[in-house]
């Protein structure tokens, strides 16, 4: 069910044809991506990240970098809301769990939202991983460069 929704929702979005500047696009991560062995905290700063590689974060902040995106950590539902329904964001690329992604996408509704549901090999929030190519689709449709 969980799954077939974030599709809805993303069809819904596509349908919309939104757009915008790279400036205006926010990738929102969820902290469960980060490695649990990682002693390096970046829920507050994603730059903190020393870009190890055991984990999918560095490979996220360099494609944001890349696309000249936004790119953020969220703990939580609450705290990715709040990023998300800033003024400046006109677009979102979200990656996180069916369940939370139900949540956000309809929190910021009208706003713009492309879901990416995250893979758990280990199970819900812990470990968990994303297919970068979907993450680099989205955003690029956003940007349509």
């Amino acid at each position: 069910m969980g799954q077939r929704l974030v599709k809805l929702l993303n069809g819904v979005t596509r349908i919309r044809r939104s757009r915008c500047a790279p400036e205006e696009l926010l990738v929102l991560l969820p902290s469960c991506l980060q490695s649990s062995k990682c002693k390096q905290r970046i829920t507050n700063d994603i730059t903190e990240c020393k870009r190890c590689g055991q984990c999918k974060i560095k490979d996220m902040i360099e494609l944001c970098e890349k696309r000249g995106v936004r790119c953020m950590v969220a703990t939580g539902g609450r705290l990715a809301l709040s990023m998300a329904k800033s003024d400046q964001i006109k677009g979102i690329v979200a990656v996180a769990c069916e369940k939370e992604l139900q949540e956000g996408m309809t929190g910021v509704f009208p706003k713009p939202v492309l879901g990416v549901i995250n893979i758990r090999p280990y199970g819900p929030c812990t470990d968990t991983d994303v297919n970068i190519e979907e993450v680099e689709e989205a955003i690029g449709w956003f940007l349509r460069e």
